[in-house]
């Protein structure tokens, strides 16, 4: 792609200020229950910052008498620097980091600027559940049912330290309070047993006197831990001195944009969903970190941002090969993280591509990693894997079924173009590997070669079809092989996007025809697809309605194939006007106001568009 230039002036390295009594909100999120079996009646999700707006205490160490601004710095990793001031007059920085053995450190540096003496006033507040993670979606087959819970929680006797049991799940969350680093009390905490969340649980309020231009530190320090017994300790010196590694701007140019959606969206990858990574493009995304990382991250950060890469890309191939079940002979379209399927046995032609796709480039990123992609392939999982591909070939057509869309919505013709991109893409990047790793798969790369020209020519003489109302011989989206089929593109329809970039098309005719195609897909005339009548029109889904991020960066993407400059230019101000405060992006966002309306933090759109500006770079 071309230069993706700031649209917006404005220094991405700077922290971000929230008022709410000004107007300066975040954005919306979906609640998912108590239950773990609902959405919030309130879909936009806006209990947090209902909170702020009400005053309301959060989880853990909370200071009292804040102002009515916060500034909030996201430039760590795993780490959220707060500043605030009271209004007694004390200037509090408030950092919240995750360690890498999971442990929560909140801290309060605080500080008086006055010629008086002080008195600060803080609370522990244990509104909190130990339970296994909800598993919201907006699919079929919904979110699945929480265990029993029941939340114990115990205070030591010298009331610095606590631990909350839940006997159903075997799981504890201890924690220790510290002040200047000396384990301080929990005045007016006690022992308490509830089913479910445990509420009104909290100290009673406390406060510290601070002289005149000095300063106090406050901390809490949390572990969330199998068993029910508590093994670890909390070292005084997390509490005082904690950092993370990294710290500081530990990415080049961070006051840009494309730097700040870059490096959010791999620390939210790396920080909070990394096993299994659900996307091929997130995959993707981490690959070409990795790739471009002397450009990307300062000479300090390099070693640790290497390591967390290299451990996540080669744990997710191990989990999806080894670990992620597979009781119907393919892969599942959902996944829980013990690799137990987590929706039924609905068959997803793409979700068959990706895992292979992924080893492929995995061995071109990694070649000496030989010994472990031999490993895979010497498994038979591939070998399985394509035997159910085959064995689901339509005679008649040469087609592949599918069960569902990409966009895991049920098809009404088997047949599903952009699937079958994908499927040719990835059987001749299989084959490559193959054959540079002879005798390692029953398949030889020139039978996958083979499949991989079946599959492109049998696609090529059933998808294009002409349009009866514009005479243009297009893409259908789903045909049954004899005739009948529907035109539509979708949000979620990537290697359709992809297709001419891959060399799908083989000559002037059919490149033509996804020009047509794609000039369709990004405007009013794809009706179910495209939301239009706002600021924020663009290429979205019957999943979710509302422009997707992901559209936009189709149009971008599409736009640059075409050399049209204002177009991708229109699509980046969109993706820029979309993306949420903290560098992440929704699944579907609002036409008119581009307010986010489904997953919030939704990892696809934010892989898809900080990879196009990373390839971006490797190519200026």
């Amino acid at each position: 792609m071309g230069s993706l230039s700031s649209t917006q002036e404005r220094d991405y390295s700077t922290p971000e200020v929230f008022d709410p009594k000004h107007g300066k909100k975040a954005n919306k999120t979906i609640d998912i229950g108590q239950n773990g079996t609902t959405l919030s009646a309130n879909i936009y999700g806006r209990r947090m910052l209902h909170m702020v707006n009400e005053a309301n205490e959060g989880f853990g160490l909370c200071i009292g008498n804040i102002g009515s601004r916060t500034t909030v710095d996201l430039t760590q990793m795993n780490t959220a620097h707060l500043g605030f001031d009271t209004r007694v007059g004390a200037a509090v920085r408030y950092v919240a980091s995750v360690d890498e053995k999971g442990r929560l450190n909140q801290r309060a540096r605080i500080v008086n600027n006055t010629s008086q003496e002080i008195q600060v006033g803080y609370q522990v507040n244990l509104r909190v559940s130990v339970h296994r993670a909800s598993y919201g979606q907006l699919t079929e087959g919904g979110p699945i049912p929480l265990p029993e819970c029941e939340n114990a929680l115990e205070v030591n006797s010298q009331e610095c330290s606590f631990i909350i049991r839940n006997k159903f799940i075997g799981a504890h969350l201890s924690g220790q309070l510290y002040l200047d680093g000396v384990p301080a009390p929990l005045v007016g905490l006690t022992n308490k047993t509830q089913p479910g969340l445990l509420t009104g649980v909290s100290t009673e309020d406390q406060s510290v006197s601070i002289k005149p231009y000095s300063e106090v530190t406050i901390g809490l320090i949390l572990r969330l831990a199998p068993g029910l017994d508590e093994n670890n300790s909390f070292p005084e010196h997390l509490c005082v001195n904690s950092k993370t590694p990294g710290s500081g701007l530990a990415w080049k140019r961070p006051e840009t944009v494309e730097t700040y959606i870059v490096r959010r969206n791999v620390d939210y990858i790396l920080g909070n969903c990394a096993i299994p990574v659900s996307e091929s493009e997130v995959w993707r995304l981490l690959l070409l970190t990795r790739r471009n990382l002397r450009s990307l991250v300062t000479p300090a950060a390099y070693n640790h941002y290497m390591r967390l890469l290299d451990k996540t890309i080669k744990g997710h191939l191990d989990w999806v090969f080894f670990k992620a079940e597979r009781p119907h002979k393919f892969w599942h379209r959902s996944y829980i993280i013990t690799g137990k399927p987590k929706d039924g046995p609905v068959y997803q032609l793409d979700q068959q591509c990706y895992p292979m796709l992924e080893l492929c480039d995995y061995f071109s990123e990694y070649p000496n990693e030989k010994k472990f992609v031999e490993e895979i392939l010497s498994s038979q999982v591939i070998t399985e894997i394509l035997d159910h591909i085959t064995s689901r070939q339509d005679l008649a057509t040469g087609l592949f079924p599918t069960d569902e869309t990409p966009g895991d919505d049920e098809v009404i013709y088997p047949f599903h173009f952009s699937s079958h991109v994908l499927l040719w893409y990835t059987l001749c990047q299989l084959a490559k590997l193959i054959r540079s790793l002879p005798a390692t798969l029953r398949d030889p790369g020139e039978r996958l070669q083979s499949l991989a020209d079946e599959v492109h020519t049998q696609t090529m003489q059933h998808f294009l079809i002409a349009d009866p109302d514009s005479g243009h011989v297009k893409i259908a989206y789903l045909v049954d092989g004899h005739g009948k089929h529907t035109f539509y593109h979708d949000g979620n329809d990537i290697p359709t996007a992809f297709a001419a970039n891959w060399g799908f098309f083989s000559n002037r005719k059919d490149l033509e025809a996804w020009y047509n195609t794609m000039n369709y897909a990004l405007s009013e005339e794809n009706s179910l697809g495209y939301s239009s009548g706002g600021s924020f029109a663009g290429l979205g889904s019957v999943h979710s309605q509302g422009p997707w991020p992901l559209g936009y960066f189709q149009e971008m993407l599409y736009a640059d194939v075409k050399g049209n400059e204002r177009a991708k230019a229109g699509a980046l101000q969109r993706i820029i006007g979309v993306m949420q405060w903290d560098g992440t992006f929704g699944e579907a966002v609002d036409v008119k106001t581009g307010d986010t309306t489904s997953k919030a933090w939704f990892s696809w759109p934010g892989s898809m568009i900080a990879g196009a500006i990373i390839a971006d770079s490797e190519r200026n």
